[in-house]
């Protein structure tokens, strides 16, 4: 009998010491997962914060990429009389800002895999993933048309600059004999021909991303509130 005590006796305290385990991971584990729940809707606010800025942003490229279409379109166009803005407008590129810290913290801490709506999880990752890539491409390709452009001006003599202020164009004055030689420069002009086809492109891609931003803001909002 009493050694059929001490064997109960140990069994009962190994199945106690189990049971505590057990009850120890169970309860880290939704500790665990209340961190991740809430670094999750904390990435997620942080998120909305970034895609509000990529809204300001793809804002003033409509904006400046639109002005620089129509400088492009003047400066070759001689029923307008030539203005230093023609090409000063035109004589700069655009470069991507990636908002994306709080997509990366996601990512990295695995918070994202606690999102519950998979088309906010697929949205999120074609939006960082694919759509910021794409609009790099062709805001590389602009930087290239932006260098080429630059080798083939500068063969033109400048006489002054009068540097603009914020939203107001900085001037380049080039020399009067010049000017009618630059509106009818051939490469000059095929450059620009291309760069256009690059901007417009530009332009769509930023259109895309733009309608893609307003229906992650809706659906992180909604995310938010679950």
């Amino acid at each position: 009998m009493k050694y059929n005590r001490i064997i109960f006796r140990y069994f009962f305290e190994i199945i106690v010491i189990i049971f505590s385990v057990s009850i120890s991971f169970y309860i880290q584990d939704l500790l665990n997962q209340k961190d991740k729940k809430e670094l999750k809707n904390k990435g997620l606010q942080g998120v909305i914060l970034e895609l509000k800025k990529d809204q300001n942003s793809f804002g003033w490229s409509d904006y400046y990429n639109n002005r620089r279409l129509n400088y492009i379109d003047s400066l070759f166009d001689l029923s307008f009389p030539f203005k230093p803005e023609y090409v000063s407008g035109v004589w700069g590129d655009n470069t991507l800002i990636e908002n994306n810290k709080y997509f990366d913290a996601l990512v990295s801490t695995g918070a994202i895999e606690f999102i519950q709506n998979t088309e906010l999880q697929s949205e999120l990752s074609n939006y960082y993933n694919t759509e910021y890539s794409l609009i790099n491409l062709t805001m590389k390709s602009d930087n290239r048309s932006y260098i080429m452009f630059s080798e083939q001006i500068v063969n033109y003599q400048l006489d002054s600059i009068k540097y603009g202020s914020a939203g107001v164009v900085t001037k380049h004055y080039f020399n009067q004999s010049d000017i009618k030689q630059i509106r009818r420069d051939k490469k000059l002009k095929s450059i620009c021909l291309d760069w256009t086809m690059t901007i417009k492109h530009e332009n769509e891609r930023i259109a895309q991303s733009k309608k893609t931003i307003q229906n992650l803001i809706k659906l992180i909002s909604e995310e938010l509130k679950i």
